[in-house]
């Protein structure tokens, strides 16, 4: 048997995640089978897979050490909180991480993260962290970095983050067992500024939460072609090309919308020269290049962008600024009010400064 105490890193997530996470190479057919059998317990009782953890709570898995072993990746070292024999196997990894057949061993993680972290890093010439406490970090993204792998040899924010919480020892191993820290918004690769990440699962919880309830506030700076003099709102349905990764506009009196998604967009122009205008927008639904297809579709498309842009514009932007993506970067977020343990954040605004070259290139683009 093998007996595990929920900490208080691990508590608020449902038991059959918990379990998905410990037993990383088990299907999940095999854990609901297991839990109706009672085979795997929850405080000493059946349990469904639907219960909510809380700290203290003890899980119970009725394994001989040859099936825990399979199921979890484990190598054969001690299981944390292990009991009866006293000889219980590692447990299973958080999101994949332990070494198992279906995915990378803990350690060579460890080593990438530590890698990645040391590569971006050297990228930064100020530091990339805007704010951070026990729970979430908010980092500025430089345009041309992954906020998440696209491949499995790439190096993202995500790794940048762990490599940056193991060089802090705020994680290892062990710990990594429970949470993997993670982004939890994403920017396109060429789209600078505020990424949210979580260092826990309750920073994951309430972030994600006001990301879906579209309580924080998100701000976007961007140099677009043309001249825009008074503020302006745009909404429409966007419906997206899965072959060429691009979304498109469509007529919204259409009866026949298919997968499209609305998408509604606020803006004000900033500084306005003879060709650019330095635009802040308001995302207030958040969808696959909304920003970009909004703007082009009102005839202001963003200078630099290669999928939605003009091209005249962005080969003089490259050969004027060395311009090579979009120039949109995610300057300020607002945090809505919030009471309890989460007062420390409540109504804290994140703020990054979009790059100089925005306001030179809106100022001396004749």
């Amino acid at each position: 048997m093998q007996k595990f105490v929920i900490s208080e890193r691990e508590k608020e997530q449902r038991l059959d995640k918990y379990l998905k996470r410990r037993l990383s190479a088990a299907p999940s057919s095999f854990i609901y089978k297991m839990l109706r059998k009672k085979n795997i317990t929850l405080n000493g009782s059946r349990a469904q897979g639907s219960e909510l953890l809380q700290t203290g709570d003890t899980v119970c898995l009725f394994f001989s050490e040859e099936t825990f072993a399979k199921f979890s990746g484990s190598s054969g070292t001690s299981a944390e909180n292990s009991c009866g024999t006293g000889k219980g196997s590692g447990s299973g990894s958080a999101n994949g991480t332990g070494g198992s057949a279906n995915g990378p061993r803990t350690s060579d993680f460890l080593i990438s993260c530590t890698e990645a972290y040391r590569r971006i890093s050297a990228l930064y010439r100020t530091p990339a962290v805007l704010y951070e406490d026990s729970d979430v970090l908010f980092a500025d993204k430089l345009p041309g970095i992954l906020s998440q792998k696209a491949a499995e040899k790439d190096q993202s924010m995500n790794e940048w983050l762990v490599g940056y919480l193991l060089q802090k020892k705020e994680l290892d191993e062990e710990r990594l067992k429970e949470f993997r820290p993670s982004v939890c918004n994403r920017l396109d690769r060429n789209t600078g500024g505020i990424l949210i990440c979580a260092k826990t699962l309750q920073g994951s919880h309430k972030m994600t939460e006001l990301l879906r309830s579209r309580d924080l506030k998100k701000f976007y700076l961007m140099a677009v072609k043309g001249r825009i003099l008074k503020s302006g709102h745009i909404s429409g349905w966007l419906l997206k090309d899965e072959a060429t990764n691009t979304v498109t506009m469509i007529d919204p009196d259409s009866s026949d919308k298919g997968d499209a998604v609305f998408s509604e967009t606020v803006y004000r122009p900033i500084e306005t020269g003879k060709r650019l205008t330095l635009l802040e927008a308001e995302l207030l639904t958040g969808r696959t290049h909304q920003l970009r297809a909004h703007l082009s579709s009102i005839g202001h498309p963003i200078a630099g962008d290669a999928k939605y842009g003009d091209p005249v514009l962005n080969r003089e932007m490259l050969e004027r600024y060395r311009i090579r993506g979009q120039m949109l970067y995610c300057c300020r977020l607002e945090l809505p009010k919030m009471e309890g343990e989460w007062e420390r954040l409540s109504g804290k605004i994140i703020e990054v400064p979009a790059p100089p070259v925005y306001y030179e290139a809106v100022r001396n683009l004749f």
